[in-house]
Parts: C-alpha cells; sequence; structure tokens
C-alpha cells in the first residue's frame, strides 16, 4: 500500500514537472564565450549558456581563447534547439544552445575553454558538465593548460566586485 501512495506522488510531481522544452532559435552573434544573441519568436534575445562560466575579460589569453572557441562552434546564421531554464536579473534568457542535436554548453567545456558551474543557476545536475570537465583538466585542454592554474572567474568577480556572471 505505501510503495502504491509514494508511486502516485512521484508520478503526480513528475507531471507538475514537465521536461524541459525546446525552442527552435537562430543565432544573430557571438557575444563573448558563454553568451550568444538569439532570434526566438521572431525577437532578438542574449541567451547565457547555463551551467558554465567563461573566463573573465582580464584573465588573457583565456578570455579571448573562450571567445575563439564559440565561434568556432556556432556561427551567425545556424539554427538549433534553445532549452530555456531561468531568467536572470540582467534580463538574459538562461539555458541550452543545441545544434544538431548536440550541447553548445558542452562542447565548450569539454574544449577547456570555459568552466563548468552551478553557482549562477543551481539547476544544473541533470548535466555531464562537470565529469566533461574533469577529462578536459586531465588532458589539460584551455584553461587547464595555465602553468600556474588560473583563478575561477566566480572567486575573481566576487574579490573585485566585478559585475555580472
Amino acid at each position: 500500500m505505501k510503495r502504491s501512495i509514494a508511486a502516485a506522488c512521484f508520478y503526480s510531481l513528475l507531471l507538475q514537472c514537465p521536461a524541459l522544452a525546446q525552442e527552435r532559435a537562430k543565432v544573430l552573434s557571438v557575444h563573448n564565450g558563454q553568451q550568444l544573441l538569439i532570434e526566438i519568436n521572431g525577437q532578438g534575445r542574449t541567451l547565457r549558456l547555463a551551467c558554465l562560466q567563461a573566463p573573465r575579460s582580464q584573465q588573457q589569453p583565456w578570455s579571448s581563447q573562450a571567445f575563439a572557441v564559440m565561434q568556432e562552434l556556432v556561427r551567425p546564421g545556424v539554427e538549433g534547439g534553445f532549452e530555456l531554464r531561468a531568467r536572470d536579473v540582467y534580463g538574459r534568457l538562461v539555458g541550452r544552445f543545441l545544434i544538431n542535436g548536440r550541447d553548445l554548453g558542452a562542447d565548450l567545456v569539454q574544449r577547456g575553454a570555459v568552466f563548468a558551474w552551478d553557482g549562477f543557476l543551481g539547476r544544473c545536475d541533470d548535466l555531464a558538465y562537470d565529469t566533461i570537465e574533469a577529462e578536459a583538466r586531465a588532458s589539460r585542454r584551455g584553461v587547464w593548460s595555465a602553468p600556474k592554474g588560473l583563478q575561477r572567474p566566480w572567486d575573481l568577480m566576487e574579490d573585485s566586485n566585478d559585475g555580472e556572471p
């Protein structure tokens, strides 16, 4: 009896929390290593990729490299699936962008262009970014090849009280 009640409650919760839906969107421009301008429903909107953080602009050459990798992976005019996860206090959409089913954020993390980070959104436990980052770190790709290591961007932002994530 208890098992059937628990199962009913579980399925009730599932119905109240539908899977994250994807919408079609087109890339208008690349802003930096973690943001795109996309057209969705006929409107241009800033998309802040969820669950990752690019190096800050003062963290050269890593910030420029993150931007270059983003430009290599996605070009203006590319269409893909957009998965909204949140909206932030800066008016940006926060979510994932998938090109031909490939997660752009996962590709950025895999190349060591950005850090996996759940501190901004906190809804990242369904993504494998931490595992992907561990592989990039072990292979010393991108930010993980810095000879003395690289201060995490969120720590740098906190230390310098430096703007939006």
